[in-house]
């Protein structure tokens, strides 16, 4: 995967989220770190095609996101720190109406590793912020997408949920699906990540290999 910014600027009224931030870099895993505010969240709704930049360019594998953002929806899923979910719908209901909308059948296998069995008549919008999170994983992973965008992916998990999903993920990249993800979980990202890129209020200040940026991974 090769992730070009060119110039990028985003604000939201007269803050910029993302401040002529500029990097080419080219890795299978990417890891997005930094402080509150420092711009993660923005950083990947602007490659995940969610929001678009007010100045400069992003390219995904030589690919302008906002010209052709068709071409790469059709290859990524993106899980946003508070995904949308059904919440009037069961679980079970959730993964079958997102299945017929992805065109994809959902990972028994990835359930059972969560420990997360979505049977019962309990709505979503019932179930605790660790179910939820298992929920959204599951969609998120449905269809076996070629790049996965994921924001905080392990926020609510237990240990043992979040030792599975890392687990799973590595097995992705073995299978040479490409991630970008923003994680405070560093010490997991340390053996799937080949890059950091570091941000602090909206600007670029480290992008370089994992083992490089050892004095960062605390952000």
């Amino acid at each position: 995967m090769r992730l070009i910014f060119e110039h990028v600027t985003k604000k939201f009224a007269q803050t910029k989220a993302i401040d002529d931030v500029t990097f080419d870099v080219e890795a299978s895993c990417v890891a997005v770190v930094g402080g509150n505010a420092a711009g993660k969240s923005t950083l990947l709704k602007l490659i995940a095609t969610v929001l678009k930049p007010d100045e400069g360019r992003v390219i995904l594998n030589g690919i302008d996101v906002v010209k052709h953002a068709h071409l790469i929806r059709k290859d990524l899923s993106y899980l946003p720190e508070e995904p949308a979910l059904m919440d009037t719908l069961t679980a079970r209901d959730n993964l079958v109406l997102f299945s017929k909308i992805k065109k994809a059948d959902y990972s028994e296998e990835l359930l059972r590793s969560l420990r997360f069995e979505p049977n019962g008549k309990k709505l979503v919008k019932n179930l605790s912020k660790g179910s939820r999170r298992k929920l959204s994983l599951c969609i998120a992973l449905l269809g076996e997408p070629k790049i996965l965008v994921l924001d905080e992916p392990t926020s609510g998990l237990d240990e043992e949920a979040k030792q599975a999903f890392w687990s799973h993920l590595s097995t992705l990249k073995e299978k040479n699906v490409a991630m970008i993800i923003a994680t405070h979980d560093m010490e997991e990202m340390k053996k799937l990540a080949d890059f950091v890129i570091v941000l602090d209020r909206g600007r670029l200040v480290k992008i370089e290999s994992l083992n490089s940026a050892a004095s960062y991974i605390q952000l």
